[in-house]
């Protein structure tokens, strides 16, 4: 089992939520009542967040991961544990153009892949892309990215 770090995950402070609701830990009626502790004005309110089922990378994953914070020396898994599978993956760069591996095809919609990966409800492809390129900063709109499917173990 690999690590893997969810920066933009963890930028959220919501503990992981769109991750964890894509792999399935939470419910949808868990993710209602635990919604009702929020003003519906909260930066942090649950309702902004949708399931994370992909994440893109610069280098494909395959295998099963467990995510980890801190420093590559120090990391340490994340409490409560999340842990999950990728097996299929896409090729995508930032000019829109995905390409999906002979035998790697997953249910794929432009219209709600940037909400699925970034785990943002009313999220763009812009906004997927310039979220790409400030966690890559050697990355440029020529750099090939992979889409990767997140499956719960």
């Amino acid at each position: 089992m690999k690590r893997i770090w969810m920066v933009q995950q963890k930028n959220l402070h919501c503990n992981y939520l769109p991750l964890r609701c894509g792999l399935k830990q939470y419910s949808d009626e868990q993710i209602n009542k635990f919604s009702e502790m929020f003003k519906p004005d909260a930066p942090d309110r649950p309702k902004q967040y949708c399931p994370k089922t992909f994440t893109t990378r610069t280098h494909p994953l395959s295998g099963e991961y467990y995510v980890v914070e801190g420093s590559r020396f120090k990391a340490k898994p994340v409490v409560p544990e999340i842990r999950f599978k990728v097996s299929k993956v896409a090729n995508l760069n930032l000019h829109g153009v995905l390409t999906v591996r002979p035998g790697h095809e997953f249910d794929f919609s432009w219209k709600t892949f940037p909400e699925n990966d970034l785990g943002l409800k009313g999220s763009t492809f812009e906004q997927l892309r310039d979220e790409l390129l400030r966690l890559n900063p050697k990355a440029t709109l020529d750099t090939p990215f992979f889409v990767n499917l997140l499956e719960p173990l």
